[in-house]
């Protein structure tokens, strides 16, 4: 009877050593995101110019363009409500062109905002 009362002690020492460990683990996890506030509009003119784009972050994000048309500024930021400006050049095309722009918080989550300028005439 003595043995089955160690085992069932070092069971329950055990058992009781796991607790803070198991607790760390149902912790919430933290995710940072991006939200845009500015939704793309109509088209811009085929003139070079800028747009201001509006977002929400809960961390630190970065910005780039997948347009060589289009750069961004600033490129990067932190937690809060931000304006990235976007500057477009002139499109001297005969055809409406779109470019994406893509925000990214630091865990990975995106959004991708799509600007879209009109053919020069």
């Amino acid at each position: 009877i003595m043995k089955k009362i160690l085992m069932a002690t070092a069971f329950l020492l055990t058992v009781l050593s796991m607790a803070p460990y198991c607790q760390r683990l149902r912790q919430p996890v933290k995710v940072e995101s991006v939200a845009l506030y500015t939704k793309p509009g109509d088209p811009v003119s085929s003139a070079a110019g800028t747009q201001g784009v509006t977002i929400s972050a809960t961390g630190y994000w970065t910005v780039s363009s997948k347009a060589d048309w289009i750069s961004v500024s600033p490129s990067s930021g932190s937690r809060g409500i931000n304006e990235v400006i976007l500057i477009y050049t002139e499109n001297t095309g005969k055809e409406l062109r779109t470019g994406s722009i893509v925000f990214t918080a630091k865990g990975g989550y995106s959004e991708t905002y799509i600007l879209k300028q009109n053919p020069a005439i």
